[in-house]
C-alpha cells in the first residue's frame, strides 16, 4: 500500500491561519491509499477525505508530555506501516522529533518551511537543527526559506486552483480587499490610509481576517476606532478558509504588504479568483507580464500605495483581462492537484 505521513501544527478547516492544511492532506489523500496526520491540534476535519487518519497529541502545558506523546504515536505509526515519506508541514520541532525514527525506518523526511524566519531564540536554534536532519527542504520561493542550504527545494506554493479560478466579468465597480491576520506586522492601517489617499477612496475595502494575541486585539480595537466614521471601511471579521470564496466574487483589487520572504498563498488566490494585486514583494513579479508591474507595485508606505492605485485609471478592461489570464497561467502549475508530484520529483 502507497501511504504518506504528515506532521502539522493545525488540522482544521476553521484555522485562518493554517486551515489550508487541510486541503495539502486531502490532495495527497487522492495519490495515496492512506494519509496518517499526526497533530498538535484538531478541530473541524469534517472536509477531510476517508482515507485521512487524525492522531492529536492533547494539549498539555507540560512540553516535555507533548514531546513525549508525539514520539509514541510516531512510534506506534511506524511500526505498523511503510511510508512513501514523510512530510512535516511548517514544523521544524516536529522534523526533529521524528528524525531518528524515519531514519531508522529509511522513510524520507521532508520539510516544508515558508517563513522569514522565528525571532524567538529557542524557534531559530529548532529551525537550525532541523536543517541538517531532515533530507529534504521545500518551499515556496528563492527567498521564503531564511538559512542557506544545499537540502532547499523551490517547489512554489499549493493552492486549490479549480476552487478559486474565476474570471471577473467586469471592472466597473471597483472594490478593494485586504485578506490577512490582523496584525501591527500586516501593516494593515497602511493599507487602509494608502486605499483612502487614492482617486478611488470613495469605494469600498473589505477587511477580512482577525486577531490571533492580545496585542493584535488591541491593535483591531485602535484600527475600527480610527475608521469608525468611515462607512467604506468595512470589517467582516474571520472567515473560514473553506468560505472565502464567496466573499471574493465581488472585488476586484487585493492590497498585500507582505516583504520578500513571505510568499503569501491569500495573494495566489485573489489572484486565481480574478482579483488584481498591489503588492512590494518582489517574488510576486513574476505573476504580471512585465509592462504591467509599476502599476501594481509600490513602496514608500501609504503614499506611494496611493499613487499605484490612482495609477490604474490609465488602464481599462482589456488590460485588467490580459493580466489576470498571464497571472493564472502562471499560478497553475502551484496547484495542489501537482503537490505531491513536485515532492516526489525532489525524492
Amino acid at each position: 500500500m502507497k501511504k504518506v505521513l504528515v506532521l502539522n501544527i493545525s488540522t482544521d478547516s476553521k484555522d485562518t491561519s493554517l486551515g489550508f492544511a487541510i486541503s495539502w492532506v486531502n490532495a495527497l489523500s487522492i495519490n495515496y491509499d492512506n494519509v496518517d496526520v499526526i497533530t498538535l491540534n484538531k478541530g473541524d476535519i469534517s472536509t477531510l477525505n476517508e482515507n485521512v487518519n487524525v492522531y492529536e497529541v492533547k494539549n498539555t502545558r507540560l512540553k516535555l508530555f507533548r514531546v513525549f506523546k508525539v514520539i509514541t504515536i510516531l512510534k506506534d505509526q511506524l511500526k505498523s506501516n511503510s511510508y512513501n515519506y514523510c512530510l512535516s508541514h511548517m514544523s521544524p520541532l516536529l522534523s526533529i522529533l521524528a528524525f531518528y525514527l524515519l531514519k531508522k525506518q529509511g522513510t524520507p523526511n521532508v520539510l516544508w518551511y515558508a517563513h522569514p524566519g522565528p525571532n524567538e531564540l529557542s524557534k531559530k536554534i529548532t529551525l537550525y537543527l532541523s536543517k541538517y536532519l531532515v533530507d529534504k527542504i521545500i518551499t515556496s520561493t528563492e527567498n521564503s526559506f531564511p538559512i542557506k542550504s544545499k537540502k532547499i527545494n523551490v517547489i512554489g506554493q499549493a493552492i486549490n486552483f479549480n476552487y478559486f479560478v474565476e474570471k471577473k466579468p467586469d471592472f466597473k465597480n471597483f472594490n478593494f480587499l485586504i485578506l490577512s491576520r490582523i496584525s501591527k506586522s500586516k501593516k494593515i492601517e497602511e493599507s487602509i490610509d494608502g486605499f483612502l489617499k487614492s482617486i478611488y477612496s470613495k469605494n469600498i475595502i473589505y477587511i477580512i481576517g482577525g486577531p490571533a494575541t492580545s496585542n493584535d486585539k488591541k491593535y483591531l480595537s485602535q484600527l475600527k476606532q480610527k475608521y469608525k466614521s468611515f462607512n467604506n471601511v468595512v470589517f467582516k471579521g474571520v472567515v473560514p478558509h473553506n468560505n472565502l470564496k464567496e466573499y471574493l466574487e465581488n472585488v476586484n483589487f487585493h492590497i498585500n504588504q507582505t516583504s520578500e520572504g513571505n510568499y503569501d498563498k491569500s495573494v495566489l488566490e485573489t489572484t486565481v479568483s480574478g482579483i488584481l494585486n498591489f503588492y512590494r514583494n518582489s517574488d510576486y513579479d513574476k505573476l504580471f507580464p512585465q509592462e504591467y508591474v509599476n502599476f501594481f507595485k509600490f513602496n514608500n508606505g501609504p503614499v506611494g500605495l496611493a499613487e499605484v492605485i490612482s495609477s490604474i485609471e490609465k488602464l481599462n478592461e482589456k488590460d485588467f483581462s490580459k493580466i489576470i489570464k498571464y497571472s493564472q497561467d502562471e499560478i497553475k502549475i502551484e496547484s495542489l492537484e501537482t503537490l505531491d508530484e513536485r515532492i516526489k520529483s525532489i525524492l
